[in-house]
């Protein structure tokens, strides 16, 4: 932000009448209510190696943004088997995606050097800042989600969840008017997968999974890469019976914070059609061709399916992601002399450049 810090401009607040407001956040109500609702703690902090950040409201949230596609289930009877289903694939999606392995420079500790920030730091901060800004009370608000096994689990953890933003329900004509209560409080039911009911009417009613893991990227490219990619495994896993389904829930949620971590360079486990145990490239090579069958099965023809995939592909292939992109200029630069500072300021430039030349036509992977 031009004339202010990062720290400053994610803290700033005034309190009126006793109500806490963020100077730089949007009007929208719903946001400043969360940090005055009844379970709001005195203060949001941000947690994250060598950063700390500590603010009245929550706009350290204004520090991430992701791609969250949404995939309808067939019928809502099927809603535990696909969602469980997808929090399996969420986190070697969430690996290949990785894509913000720093913060603004100001707000890292002052005694934090650059090496240790370069060693430290994790491949997708996104994770942490969420978590930890909005689980800073004594409710966890983020978390990944563990299996469902019926619709009505779905609900009632909707339903149990703890209550941020108490305010009035406005009711109108849609058929989901009839639960807007339930509509009302999902919107701060935040699960890196979560379950979505709504319809305007009841013949358009419908159960959806919301997929959250997927980081913002590059190239719109690489972002439909990851949407096709979600869709087409949502299409041929469940239906398939694929046997990544017997993967023990606490080894996809230890699969999800390692990707957070260490990317696709971590220790992901996966189980392969042919019921093994792998990982790394041969539990990619799986994923992706169950991906392009899904895709085939929604009307993809073969050469859509491998064109839309094909960006995920040079990823495996390459052992590269956004975030070791990034990580790999700042080490350039300060090999050069620059310091931390200056080195991920130029590194960001040479970001928005790639992206300037790339956005609409080419793909991440043509930036090296």
């Amino acid at each position: 932000p031009a004339g202010e810090s990062a720290r400053e401009y994610l803290t700033d607040s005034i309190r009126d009448g006793g109500v806490r407001l963020a100077t730089n956040m949007s009007n929208s109500v719903r946001y400043h209510a969360m940090a005055n609702g009844p379970t709001a703690p005195p203060s949001f902090e941000l947690e994250a190696p060598h950063v700390s950040l500590e603010a009245d409201t929550v706009m350290p949230e204004a520090l991430i943004t992701s791609i969250q596609p949404h995939y309808q289930v067939p019928h809502a009877a099927d809603l535990p088997h696909f969602f469980n289903y997808a929090l399996r694939v969420a986190g070697p999606l969430l690996a290949l995606g990785v894509n913000s392995p720093f913060f603004p420079a100001d707000l890292y500790d002052d005694d934090a050097t650059a090496e240790e920030i370069l060693d430290d730091g994790w491949d997708e901060h996104r994770i942490a800042v969420f978590e930890s800004v909005l689980n800073s009370g004594d409710h966890e608000k983020v978390t990944f989600p563990t299996d469902l096994d019926t619709v009505e689990d779905a609900v009632d953890r909707v339903v149990a969840d703890s209550t941020m933003v108490p305010m009035s329900v406005a009711r109108g004509d849609r058929f989901d008017d009839e639960f807007a209560t339930l509509r009302r409080k999902h919107g701060t039911y935040w699960r890196w997968v979560r379950p979505v009911f709504d319809g305007a009417s009841r013949s358009s009613a419908n159960a959806r999974i919301e997929f959250r893991p997927i980081a913002g990227q590059p190239t719109v490219r690489d972002s439909v890469a990851f949407q096709a990619a979600f869709a087409g495994l949502m299409e041929r896993l469940p239906r398939q019976d694929h046997p990544v389904i017997d993967l023990e829930w606490d080894v996809a949620n230890e699969n999800f914070y390692t990707a957070m971590r260490e990317g696709p360079h971590g220790d992901l486990q996966w189980i392969d059609a042919d019921g093994d145990v792998v990982s790394g490239a041969e539990m990619y090579e799986d994923l992706l061709i169950h991906a392009r069958d899904g895709l085939r099965l929604a009307g993809c023809s073969e050469e859509e399916a491998n064109y839309y995939l094909e960006p995920l592909r040079k990823r495996v292939e390459t052992g590269v992601t956004p975030a070791d992109w990034k990580r790999e200029r700042v080490r350039e630069h300060l090999d050069s002399g620059a310091d931390f500072e200056a080195a991920l300021h130029q590194m960001q430039r040479e970001y928005v450049e790639q992206q300037s030349d790339t956005l609409l036509e080419g793909a991440f992977a043509d930036w090296f």
